[in-house]
């Protein structure tokens, strides 16, 4: 659970509870430091939130984290930032989406408070390489750019490593990202082996189930891309397997118009025509669904292209 006012989350509880403040605050805090948390006017420290919570009947683990109001103001722009800049796929507007990402950059960047905690400058750091990879920038700067954030939390950073480190969900994302500079490169090779470092990482440690959903399901697929990309189609099916099965062992299923995608493509190479047909539906209703309509075109002509002129009965969409 994550929580942008716990000001507001411990004055909830406490309501509910019915004590007053002088009850809830000793001997933990001063009354009026309490009023001051409840109001957003100040944060206390870590420690004596977390006894609040333990006094109120509330486990402070399942907060992710504590923000007073200017923090949540960053954390808002943090979440529209990673919402402009989706790398599964890229939307009609990107070239607008990418102008209004730029302009958040600048504003978190010339934070300086904000720019001083290593994990935000290292958020950043990652945005500024996407946003160069939708502007086509020049790919060895926008590696030494992802690069450059890994480094924040990795140091000794070594692609040949990648096993061995216990990594984070922001590692994971990034070291995820840079197979799409090696895609757009050319070197899927280079990318597909990463892909598939990555995937044993996350393989031998233990996640939760929405991570799993979110980033194995993302390193899968993206696996699968690139190996179809580079012909390898039995092993890019397989990976999409794969892929599906994680959307529906964790419920998580953003990614799943995408894989389905390429999966419907796999199986028309084998000539499994049915059955890519199905799989081509599935790719256009999910993406439907999930707002997805740049996805949806590209689906749409794809079946068109396959079943339309090959077999004359093209497929009904919408």
């Amino acid at each position: 659970m994550a929580v942008k006012d716990i000001g507001a989350l411990i004055k909830s509880l406490r309501m509910q509870k019915g004590i007053t403040q002088e009850e809830l605050a000793f001997p933990i805090i001063e009354q009026a430091a309490l009023s001051r948390l409840e109001s957003g006017a100040s944060m206390p420290h870590k420690k004596t939130i977390e006894a609040l919570l333990e006094k109120l009947g509330f486990n402070p683990n399942n907060i992710d984290f504590y923000v007073d109001k200017k923090q949540a103001a960053k954390q808002k722009m943090m979440d529209e930032l990673e919402t402009l800049l989706e790398t599964e796929t890229a939307y009609s507007d990107q070239e607008e989406r990418t102008r209004k990402a730029d302009a958040l950059i600048k504003k978190l960047e010339s934070d300086s408070d904000f720019m001083a905690n290593d994990l935000n400058r290292q958020f950043v750091l990652t945005y500024k390489a996407v946003s160069a990879l939708f502007k086509k920038e020049d790919g060895e700067r926008v590696l030494e750019m992802s690069l450059e954030a890994i480094k924040v939390s990795i140091p000794g950073y070594d692609e040949l490593r990648i096993e061995e480190y216990y990594l984070s969900k922001q590692d994971l994302r990034l070291i995820n990202f840079t197979t799409f500079v090696y895609r757009d490169n050319g070197n899927l090779e280079k990318g597909i082996e990463i892909l598939g470092r990555l995937k044993n990482n996350i393989e031998k440690q233990c996640i939760d189930k929405t991570a799993r959903g979110k980033y194995y399901a993302s390193v899968t697929y993206n696996l699968a891309q690139l190996l179809y990309w580079a012909k390898r189609y039995e092993e890019a099916s397989q990976m999409c397997d794969q892929a599906i099965a994680i959307c529906r062992e964790t419920g998580v299923f953003r990614l799943l118009p995408f894989i389905a995608g390429y999966k419907a493509n796999c199986l028309f190479r084998f000539g499994k025509t049915e059955e890519s047909e199905r799989m081509h539906r599935l790719a256009f209703y999910t993406a439907e669904a999930f707002g997805k309509y740049g996805w949806c075109e590209m689906v749409q002509q794809s079946a068109k292209g396959y079943f339309g002129a090959d077999y004359g009965k093209p497929l009904v969409f919408g």
